[in-house]
């Protein structure tokens, strides 16, 4: 890939990072910043627990198997998928899964595409890849030619599955709003929710509407693979956001079977087109309006938002102490 002039001390850096990280001192910086990850996930479900409170959330939390096993079926089907994608390309071992499974912790605790980010660093070092300075011609997509594979090039390899995820999550929000609708949504919707929030959410919406159509009408500049590539991850991005969801309403109807399947889906819909949405407290915001929807079950809505939150950040946990584990075994670099 060539860069322009200006990225070349950028890209100079790089090189030396990404050289440094496989000296002691880099390694040892890996561990400390892995334990810090560690400390503060730890720390953030302290605080969760504390907040709602030890005993009320024992009393809240349903006790159902099918429940636990849904929800553990809804987490880690995300890092599965995403381990599937590049397995292929890759060519990885199981163990390689400890990658995936700290780029989904990272991403939702730190900030967003924080694990792009540390998967980015970790192929460059996997692929020793080295970065060229001296070219100056920059490009991005695959213009009009057939594309680069993902072995060739890593780094795009990850940007393009960052970008098929986003489009899959956009149509699928976009089909479940349809079936909201259809299944008497917008009634509710404008019946307990107040004008100005849904006047938000369907602009927010529409903004990431056309953000997707940019993408598909630019994809030949902004992404790199070849087109069957892409089309293959779209494909299985679709099938995990639309897994995870319905996983996801499954739980909350096997814990409050009273309330109806139709208002469930409802909520999964205002859930998906919250997540999509750059606004601050996105769960505060989707308890609020779960709550609202729900009448007189809207306390034991609440108290299930709660928990569910408080299982989330505990899942997160899990899923960083296997990614140790893994990496103990063998180093996810060598897997």
């Amino acid at each position: 890939m060539k860069f322009s002039g200006w990225l070349s001390p950028i890209l100079v850096r790089a090189n030396a990072l990404r050289d440094w990280f496989k000296t002691a001192g880099g390694r040892r910086v890996q561990l400390i910043a892995s334990a810090v990850m560690s400390v503060a996930i730890i720390g953030l479900l302290i605080r969760a627990i504390v907040d709602v409170g030890w005993h009320e959330l024992s009393a809240v939390t349903p006790q159902k198997p099918a429940y636990w096993l849904l929800f553990g079926a809804f987490y880690f089907f995300h890092p599965l998928m995403e381990y599937q994608i590049f397995r292929e390309w890759w060519g990885l071992r199981w163990r390689a899964l400890s990658i995936f499974l700290k780029r989904r912790v990272m991403n939702e605790t730190l900030f967003s595409f924080a694990g792009d980010a540390f998967m980015m660093g970790w192929a460059a070092t996997r692929f020793n890849i080295e970065f060229n300075p001296a070219d100056t011609a920059a490009r991005l997509g695959r213009g009009d030619g057939p594309g680069t594979h993902a072995r060739e090039a890593p780094i795009a390899a990850i940007k393009d599955v960052a970008i098929t995820s986003g489009l899959a999550g956009n149509l699928f929000t976009l089909l479940m709003l349809i079936l909201a609708i259809m299944l008497g949504g917008k009634t509710i919707m404008n019946s307990d929710i107040d004008p100005t929030t849904v006047r938000r959410l369907v602009i927010g919406f529409g903004l990431l509407v056309l953000l997707s159509l940019t993408i598909l009408f630019n994809r030949n500049k902004l992404l790199t693979l070849p087109v069957a590539d892409n089309l293959r991850t779209l494909w299985l991005h679709f099938v995990r956001v639309s897994a995870m969801h319905f996983l996801l309403v499954a739980t909350w109807l096997v814990a409050l079977p009273a309330i109806g399947i139709g208002t469930w889906l409802v909520l999964g819909a205002l859930r998906l087109i919250i997540g999509r949405m750059p606004v601050p407290n996105k769960e505060l915001l989707f308890a609020a309006l779960a709550v609202s929807l729900t009448g007189d079950a809207s306390v034991q809505v609440a108290a299930l938002m709660a928990s569910q939150g408080v299982l989330y950040l505990a899942a997160h946990g899990l899923a960083w102490l296997m990614a140790i584990i893994i990496d103990k075994t063998e180093p996810a670099g060598q897997a």
